[in-house]
Formats: structure tokens, sequence, C-alpha cells
């Protein structure tokens, strides 16, 4: 087996991810289901990057020339997820700002009268 410079930079990614998530959930920003979470994704992706033969039938399936294809695809989808879901997360933030701004500026506006 030949592990190219890709591979190596793979994984050395997702074991610094690992360790970022360990330091989180030590500073108890995460819990354990969410370590649990983000373990499970980084040690697969490090599977998949020293075994990418693992996704070749998944790949032939879908028509698609190499597995990095396969992969490069199933990013950009997470990614357009994660971007809508950001953003109806931060609309959501945006408007419950503006509701206590409002309720903070009625209750001062009453104490000045």
């Amino acid at each position: 087996m030949n592990i190219l410079g890709i591979q190596i930079m793979a994984v050395s990614f997702a074991l610094f991810m690992i360790y970022v998530a360990f330091l989180h959930f030590k500073r108890k920003e995460i819990n354990g289901l969410e370590i649990f979470f983000w373990l499970i994704l980084w040690v697969g992706f490090m599977m998949l990057t020293l075994f990418p033969k693992i996704l070749g039938s998944i790949s032939q399936l879908l028509f698609l020339a190499r597995v990095m294809d396969l992969l490069m695809v199933i990013a950009f989808m997470i990614l357009a997820f994660l971007g809508f879901k950001n953003y109806i997360s931060n609309r959501k933030m945006e408007k419950k700002i503006e509701e206590l701004v409002r309720q903070e500026a009625l209750k001062t506006g009453k104490k000045d009268k």
C-alpha cells in the first residue's frame, strides 16, 4: 500500500480535528453525544482516506469516474446544507435580538415618562 501526500495531509487534519473536538469537550462546550458524533465522523474520514476503494462500488453505481468525484459531490451537498442551516439559524437569532431590543426599548421608554 502506497500512502500519497494527500492521504498524509488528510489523516493529519482528521487527527487535529479530533484533538480540537476533545478540547471543546474538556471545556464542556460540547457534550458526550456530540464528541461521539465528531469522533465517528473524523475516524470515518480517516478510514475513507486510507482505504478509498471502500466507496468504489457506490461511485460506479452513480456513474462517477472516480471516488474523488463522489467525495466532492457529497462535500458540496454537505456544505450547501450547512450553509442553509446556518442562514436559517442566523435569521432566527436576528428575530430574537430584534424582539428583545423592542421589549427593552418599550420598558426604557415607559420609565422615562
